[in-house]
């Protein structure tokens, strides 16, 4: 997502030593330079692709979005495309600006209840997209629990091929993840690294003492030992170490120290900063969180003004406390 200049060759690169999953999406702003790096590579990874938001609108529209990213990817058809969040794309579709921070996403955020609406024809122009032979299958990002059982409810049964969420070493997910592949569904992990800033729990760290590793190689291949699809967004010699070291560490790692990792979870959605992900997980829930308002009050803020930030941002307390304190 968002890497330029370097993106053609960190992606020839990859596929050069072996990377078998390549992930884009329509708003990452590089997809002639990933194409450019697809043409230089002598095989082809399995390609995902993602259209912004919920595809419910007029077909045709939709099937020119899905001809444009395959045109610049340079590709007649993707192997997998995932609806890349379950709500209505109500901006430009290719313009990553409205999702750079909560503040800027706030009021394209769709409630359930337009979820709900809008997710059988959405589903429905998926299907046609495969039919049509631009895609090969069907998935879905940013779908957590609720979302699968309206899909499912809605759609005659539909489960996603794939489904793509934020899983890192504290936001575990386990209880969902094996949900999801007793389903058959392919689990991919977004940004399994990135809020860690160098800083891992003692179970990473002493696992990756044990074998000599590093704390990210071990989280990557805790995921890969799972049967999760960790993506990494990496360049330089950072791709062949995250590809090699993973996939030989994954078949190293004991069960008790997988079960040791695992013991380093925090308590979910709640505590990370990942803003996304925390939209769509407490998508069905509403009113204001008495939690949440104990939280915000713990960093100073008086009672009604937490509860009053908390009803405008809609129960997400990241854009609450961007209310609070500004």
């Amino acid at each position: 997502m968002l890497l330029k200049e370097s993106a053609e060759e960190a992606v020839s690169t990859a596929v050069e030593v072996g990377c078998n999953l390549l992930d884009t999406g329509e708003h990452y702003g590089n997809l002639e330079l990933i194409g450019k790096g697809l043409a230089k590579a002598e095989r082809k990874p399995f390609i995902i692709t993602k259209l912004s938001g919920l595809p419910s609108g007029d077909f045709e529209a939709v099937r020119a979005r899905q001809a444009a990213v395959n045109s610049q990817l340079g590709v007649d058809k993707a192997d997998l495309c995932l609806i890349h969040w379950p709500g209505l794309c109500k901006f430009d579709p290719t313009d990553h600006g409205p999702l750079a921070e909560p503040s800027t996403f706030q009021e394209h955020i769709s409630s359930f209840e337009e979820f709900c609406e809008h997710i059988q024809p959405a589903w429905q122009n998926m299907v046609r997209l495969q039919e049509a032979g631009l895609i090969s299958h069907i998935g879905t990002s940013n779908f957590y629990p609720h979302h699968l059982a309206q899909l499912s409810e809605k759609c005659d049964g539909a489960v996603p091929f794939a489904n793509e969420i934020f899983i890192d070493s504290t936001n575990q997910e386990q209880e969902f993840v094996a949900v999801m592949q007793a389903a058959g569904t392919m689990v991919l992990a977004y940004r399994p690294l990135m809020y860690n800033h160098g800083r891992f729990s003692d179970q990473v760290n002493q696992v990756a003492e044990a074998h000599s590793s590093s704390p990210q190689t071990v989280v990557l291949a805790w995921m890969v030992a799972r049967g999760v699809y960790p993506l990494v967004k990496c360049r330089g010699d950072h791709i062949t170490q995250n590809i090699n070291g993973a996939s030989e560490l994954a078949a190293k790692l004991t069960e008790d120290q997988m079960n040791f990792i695992n013991g380093s979870a925090g308590p979910g959605l709640k505590s990370t900063s990942e803003w996304f992900a925390k939209i769509w997980g407490s998508h069905n829930e509403t009113g204001v969180s008495e939690d949440d308002v104990q939280m915000l009050m713990s960093m100073g803020v008086e009672e009604a003004k937490a509860r009053s930030s908390l009803e405008e941002a809609g129960g997400n307390l990241d854009l609450a406390m961007e209310k609070a304190f500004s």
